[in-house]
């Protein structure tokens, strides 16, 4: 990997970055809602569950939505092929698309548990859990923004994805019936997993994360090599 494609890719995406508005307004989201959270009273065995779920608000506004509508840019624009086909892998492509937004998304998460007071990192499989889950909302933005036409469209997928991969934890805690179809599906969703990684330690919600990690790397894969010849 060459790190002078990489950073050129990141500088170029950093300045369309600054100059939209909506992808600079994506962190405060995630910020208001711990905001919110602390100052609403909470027991304490429901303190984590609000932290996860504005971890996942995190990482849907601020990965997946920024990346996706960043892709459909460059797809819309007409120049994502040629970037797709230049001699950058895609490895170089998509880190280079995912710098500027990984470092953003950091802060964001700094400052949540910051205001939360609290270190979600306890133990090494909750480390391994996060970088996981990273490059799972990473590829999930790249695949969507692969997949739709144009900026406008990314904004139809927003909400879905904040509802479905997002808001996890609140939805387990709505008071719906555990046997109910949604609930069940609900808890096999990567950051339920997560939040059962937190609770039991056991590997296992780790694999099931991973497989998530994996199918979506393969549907991003395969649309990023159809990307290169449509």
């Amino acid at each position: 990997m060459k790190m002078n494609r990489v950073m050129a890719i990141a500088e170029k995406d950093f300045k369309e970055f600054m100059r939209n508005m909506m992808l600079l307004t994506m962190p405060i989201l995630p910020i208001a809602m711990a905001f919110l959270f602390t100052a609403t009273p909470l027991p304490e065995s429901k303190k984590m569950d609000m932290v996860l779920s504005v971890l996942a608000m995190s990482f849907v506004a601020v990965l997946t939505g920024s990346l996706m509508t960043m892709i459909a840019e460059e797809k819309e624009k007409h120049t994502l092929r040629g970037l797709i086909n230049s001699p950058a892998s895609m490895m170089e492509v998509f880190f280079g698309k995912s710098l500027v937004v990984t470092i953003i998304l950091l802060v964001t998460i700094s400052v949540v548990l910051f205001i939360f007071k609290i270190n979600i990192f306890t133990n090494i499989w909750m480390v391994v859990g996060f970088i996981l889950l990273y490059i799972f909302y990473l590829l999930l933005g790249s695949l969507i923004g692969l997949h739709v036409e144009s900026v406008s469209v990314t904004s139809l997928y927003f909400v879905p994805v904040l509802f479905i991969f997002g808001m996890n934890t609140t939805i387990a805690n709505i008071g719906i019936k555990k046997d109910n179809i949604l609930i069940k599906l609900n808890e096999y969703m990567p950051m339920m997993q997560y939040s059962k990684l937190e609770q039991s330690g056991d590997i296992i919600h780790l694999i099931i994360i991973a497989v998530w990690l994996i199918v979506t790397f393969i549907c991003t894969y395969l649309l990023y090599r159809k990307s290169s010849i449509d």
